[in-house]
């Protein structure tokens, strides 16, 4: 079984996680807004107010006069008519020449400064637009949204900072999230049925120990899967601490663009909810993958049962019970109300199981 655990997860490492690891950030302009990042945090901590926007801005005046020089520098651009920053932002892209100048500079050269400037400038306009962009998300919120959006506009809760770090961290957590659901089903789901198939109830209810395995095998279960996922949950995470994220880990997520939540938790402790919830869901899927064990006559139902059950859980429902599990964009009730739902329903199965197994005739 620990076997198969490794490959499994070896497989699906290579096709869900390692390119969240491997490719962070994943080209330009996320290396810019990644570095872009950090030295706001340096520069004015975990929150921007207006003073310090002025700062930032003057930062971004400064890389515009060293463009000039730079492209004064460049006898190729002075000829085509490029001689500072501004006329290269507004080149005539139907200019051949200028065009490819243009991209000389992006993609041949991948000089700094330019991809620089270009997210300097799109943090700017963010930071300048944050009021109009509160005003259209409370035009267009549903009813049970305009609360919270009043709410995050009167606490001047605006999202300036880069989101690269955030939106990689939720696809990561995302596929860890899938390949430890899987791992878990595997692990579990032959609990029961292993010893049905090799008939080995007739001399376990036929001891003292008797129908009380029962129970013992259901502790034994859910104490494996608690390990099971903290082993993987230490492994993965020490592949995402390779990412070196944790200058961001006191910033607020509202602070990052694009993020709105119910709550207002830092990144670190956005990053311990997820776990939390990986640990509450695997549970409850190793709950249900008992009562599938319990009951189905072979591994062929056993399969044919859970696939539909996993497929929905990891292909839709770890959407929003992880990766948004504090956003605005769904009700605020509908994670806990989905979380307590499941957990009775698996306690609920199981408790029935039990009642079954002590009133069942071996003798049938």
């Amino acid at each position: 079984m620990l076997l198969l655990l490794f490959i499994v997860n070896f497989i699906l490492y290579f096709l869900l996680i390692e390119f969240d690891i491997e490719y962070f950030p994943n080209g330009r302009p996320s290396l810019d807004s990644y570095r872009i990042g950090i030295e706001m945090i340096e520069n004015y901590g975990t929150h921007m107010d207006e003073i310090e926007f002025v700062d930032f801005k003057k930062t971004y005046e400064a890389q515009v006069n060293e463009m000039d020089r730079f492209l004064q520098g460049r006898h190729e651009f002075v000829e085509a008519g490029i001689d500072t920053y501004e006329k290269f932002r507004n080149m005539d892209h139907e200019n051949d020449k200028q065009y490819a100048l243009h991209g000389k500079l992006f993609f041949e050269e991948s000089v700094d400064i330019v991809w620089e400037l270009q997210e300097r400038e799109r943090l700017i306009d963010f930071y300048e637009r944050k009021e109009e962009g509160i005003k259209i998300d409370l035009r267009d919120a549903k009813v049970w949204q305009k609360d919270r959006f009043l709410e995050m506009r009167k606490e001047g809760l605006y999202g300036v900072y880069p989101e690269v770090v955030i939106r990689n961290f939720k696809t990561f957590i995302l596929s860890v999230a899938i390949t430890i659901m899987i791992s878990v089903v595997l692990f579990i789901s032959p609990v029961f049925l292993k010893d049905r198939m090799g008939q080995l109830l007739y001399l376990q209810y036929a001891s003292k120990k008797g129908r009380n395995l029962y129970k013992t095998k259901v502790v034994a279960s859910l104490i494996s899967t608690f390990l099971l996922i903290t082993t993987l949950l230490i492994i993965y995470l020490s592949f995402y601490s390779l990412n070196n994220t944790s200058m961001y880990f006191d910033v607020p997520i509202h602070m990052f663009i694009g993020e709105f939540n119910w709550y207002d938790p830092t990144f670190f402790q956005f990053i311990v909810i997820n776990i939390v919830a990986i640990y509450a869901l695997g549970l409850i899927v190793a709950l249900l993958a008992m009562v599938f064990s319990s009951i189905v006559p072979n591994y062929i139902v056993l399969i044919g049962v859970q696939i539909p059950i996993i497929a929905g859980i990891v292909g839709y429902g770890l959407l929003y019970l992880i990766t948004l599990i504090v956003s605005i964009w769904i009700p605020q009730w509908v994670v806990p109300i989905a979380y307590t739902t499941m957990l009775l329903i698996g306690i609920g199965l199981l408790l029935y199981m039990w009642k079954r197994e002590k009133m069942r005739n071996i003798l049938e």
